[in-house]
């Protein structure tokens, strides 16, 4: 069988695919359509994947990705022609899960105001910063990545309360709420967390009529999907302070735009989509799919199967 990927893919994974017998392929994410077809069978990546004409592909038969998101592909197509799919999910659960305690500490400490004195050789004490204990966190989702932040914010005495669609219990969640009872606690929280795929029921999930129910001064996070804010709604609600301050990953246009008010918000702390880099990002990247390649190689089991009626 035949294994397409882009060029840094295989220069990393090549010759460790090759070892399993498979015949690997690749393509220059600058000019991916160089080919209109590559004859593969598995296609392996993430980022180009998008950018790939790979409906042109009459061999495809599975798509392995290296990333835990899959809204970039075209699910309805690939369902349609009985693709394989297999995301990267819990690969990335250690590096996120630590940037979500690094973005609360960020704007409770104010740090960017500790930055700017030290850039300006300014000694100035300031007696007060908010702290994390004590305080109730909203996960808006309840998967590995939720799982893994709420793990490392255990260690601050937070009430932890998760969210998923059903009200399913999870640990090491204190409370899981359904999306019947969301509206009902939501007001009570002052972290909230986003950890949800970017699906139809998802998107703007937390819109206008949500923030104007949250308490004052609550404290966003969202590594998960730009998509599951209303992101004019959350400028909005950063003016006029009912959002104290937010640590921002991704964002409803990537990159962001030169004019979002986003950006001049001193409150706000802005990262380019890259809350999962790590020192060992090369190893974590390719987990499922090697899995995969291995299952399918020797008739064992897939790991990370997407569902498409649940988008995830």
């Amino acid at each position: 069988m035949k294994v397409l990927l882009d060029t840094y893919l295989e220069k990393e994974y090549g010759k460790v695919i090759e070892k399993l017998g498979y015949e690997v392929v690749s393509f220059d994410g600058k000019n991916p359509n160089k080919r209109e077809d590559y004859g593969e069978d598995i296609l392996i990546g993430a980022s180009f994947l998008d950018k790939l004409n790979y409906k042109n592909h009459k061999n495809l038969k599975y798509i392995f990705l290296t990333s835990v998101g899959i809204d970039f592909m075209d699910l309805d197509y690939i369902e349609k022609k009985g693709i394989i799919l297999s995301n990267n999910k819990g690969a990335y659960d250690d590096p996120i899960s630590e940037w979500i305690v690094y973005g609360l500490l960020q704007v409770e400490k104010d740090d960017r105001k500790n930055i700017e004195n030290q850039d300006k050789k300014i000694w100035e004490k300031r007696n007060f910063s908010f702290n994390l204990y004590n305080k109730k966190t909203l996960f808006m989702g309840t998967g590995t990545i939720a799982v893994a932040g709420a793990k490392r914010l255990k260690g601050f005495d937070m009430e932890l309360n998760g969210f998923n669609t059903s009200g399913r219990k999870v640990e090491p969640f204190d409370n899981v709420y359904s999306i019947e009872e969301l509206d009902k606690i939501i007001d009570q929280m002052d972290y909230i967390i986003m950890c949800l795929p970017e699906t139809e029921k998802t998107r703007h999930i937390l819109n206008r009529d949500r923030f104007e129910k949250l308490k004052d001064g609550v404290v966003i996070v969202n590594i998960s999907r730009g998509a599951t804010i209303d992101e004019s709604a959350l400028i909005d609600a950063i003016k006029c302070g009912k959002v104290k301050g937010a640590a921002l990953d991704v964002f409803e246009e990537e990159p962001l735009s030169g004019d979002s008010p986003l950006w001049e918000m001193s409150n706000v702390y802005i990262y380019p989509h890259m809350s999962f880099s790590c020192e060992d990002i090369e190893k974590r990247q390719f987990d499922a799919a090697y899995h995969n390649l291995k299952a399918l190689k020797y008739d064992g089991d897939f790991k990370n199967i997407v569902d498409f009626d649940k988008g995830y």
